[in-house]
C-alpha cells in the first residue's frame, strides 16, 4: 500500500470531507437538490426568496423559527394561503431529501425537519360555473377574436384540461392529429411525462391552421411562429362581451374537469386527462359532483322497487 493512504491520512481526510458536508450551506443544499430533480422553473422560481434570506447559513442551523419567519412574511404580503403553501412544501422537501440521503448531503444524526411541525394553511378552492348558454357565447366570441387561433385555444382547453403552459408547449412536431393527442413532455407540477387528448373537434379545428415548420408552435403569436401566444388581451374581451369579467383562462381546466365527471368518467380518469398523479386532488375539489353522479345511479337502479 502506498505511503499516502496509511489509516492515519485516510481519517485525516474523511474528517476534513466530513466537516465540509457539515458546513454545506443552504444554497447549497437547495441547488442539490434541483440538480438531483427534475427541472421546475415554478420551483426554482420561488426559491430565490430563501437564497437570498439564508442561503449563507449552514443548511443545519436553518431554525423553525426562521423558516416560520419567512413564510409569514409572505402571508403578511397578502400572498394567497395555496401559494405559501407550496413554498412550505419546496422547503419541507429539500430537508427531507437531506435526511434522506445523508452521506450524500452530510445532515447531521438526529437531524430534524425545520418545518416538520407547521401545518399547512386552509386553501379556499376556487369554485366556477358556467351555464352552457355563457359557454356557447364564450366560443362564439372566441371565433370573432381578433387572435385568430383563438376559437381552437379556448376550445381546446375547455375539453382537455390542459394548463396555459402545457398548450404554450404545443409544436407541430409534439401534436399527433391522427392519433387525437400531444405530448408536450415533462410536466412542471407532477413531474411526469405528459400527454394531452385531443378532441375530435379540436382535431378539426387544428387542421385549419398553416404548419409552416414542425417546430413552429401550434398556438404562437401573430406573425411569430416561434412566440408562444399571449391571450390575456383577447381573453378579457371576450368575457367582457360575456359578461363574466372574473372569468380566468385556467377557469376553463375547471370547467373541462366538471364535465368530464358530468359525463360519467370516474375520478382516476379525469385525474390522468388533467395530468393529476393523484386522484385525491380532483376528489377533493370536484368530489361532490362524482357523489350526485352516484346518488342518481343509486336512484335510477331503486326505479321500481
Amino acid at each position: 500500500m502506498s505511503a499516502s493512504f496509511d489509516q492515519k491520512n485516510i481519517r485525516d481526510r474523511l474528517a476534513v470531507r466530513s466537516m465540509e458536508q457539515r458546513e454545506l450551506s443552504f444554497s447549497d443544499l437547495i441547488r442539490l437538490y434541483c440538480l438531483d430533480k427534475k427541472p421546475n422553473h415554478s420551483r426554482d422560481c420561488r426559491l430565490k426568496k430563501w437564497h437570498h434570506a439564508y442561503g449563507d447559513l449552514c443548511a443545519w442551523d436553518v431554525t423553525p423559527e426562521q423558516c416560520n419567519a419567512l413564510l409569514d412574511l409572505l402571508q403578511e404580503d397578502r400572498y394567497a394561503n395555496a401559494t405559501i403553501n407550496r413554498e412550505q412544501t419546496d422547503i419541507q422537501a429539500i430537508f427531507n431529501w437531506a435526511i434522506r440521503y445523508r452521506r450524500r448531503t452530510g445532515c447531521p444524526k438526529g437531524f430534524i425537519n425545520p418545518l416538520a411541525d407547521r401545518p399547512k394553511l386552509p386553501e379556499d378552492l376556487r369554485v366556477v360555473q358556467l351555464s352552457d348558454a355563457k359557454i356557447d357565447q364564450l366560443l362564439l366570441e372566441a371565433r370573432a377574436s381578433h387572435y385568430p387561433r383563438m376559437y381552437g385555444l379556448v376550445l381546446l382547453a375547455l375539453t382537455s384540461g390542459a394548463r396555459k403552459n402545457e398548450i404554450r408547449r404545443m409544436r407541430w412536431s409534439n401534436t399527433y392529429l391522427e392519433e387525437g393527442t400531444a405530448e408536450i413532455g415533462i410536466d412542471g407540477k407532477s413531474g411526469s411525462y405528459r400527454t394531452i387528448m385531443l378532441s375530435p373537434q379540436v382535431v378539426t379545428e387544428l387542421r385549419n391552421y398553416k404548419q409552416h415548420d414542425p417546430d413552429a408552435l401550434v398556438f404562437p403569436r401573430r406573425w411569430e411562429p416561434f412566440a408562444p401566444f399571449d391571450e390575456r388581451v383577447a381573453w378579457k374581451k371576450i368575457t367582457t362581451a360575456i359578461g363574466r369579467p372574473d372569468l380566468h383562462f385556467h377557469d376553463l381546466r375547471h370547467l373541462a374537469t366538471a364535465r368530464l365527471l358530468r359525463s360519467g368518467a370516474s375520478l382516476h380518469v379525469t385525474s390522468r386527462v388533467l395530468g393529476h398523479k393523484d386522484a385525491r386532488m380532483v376528489s377533493r375539489r370536484y368530489g361532490s359532483l362524482e357523489k350526485q353522479d352516484l346518488l342518481n345511479a343509486v336512484v335510477t337502479a331503486s326505479e321500481g322497487l
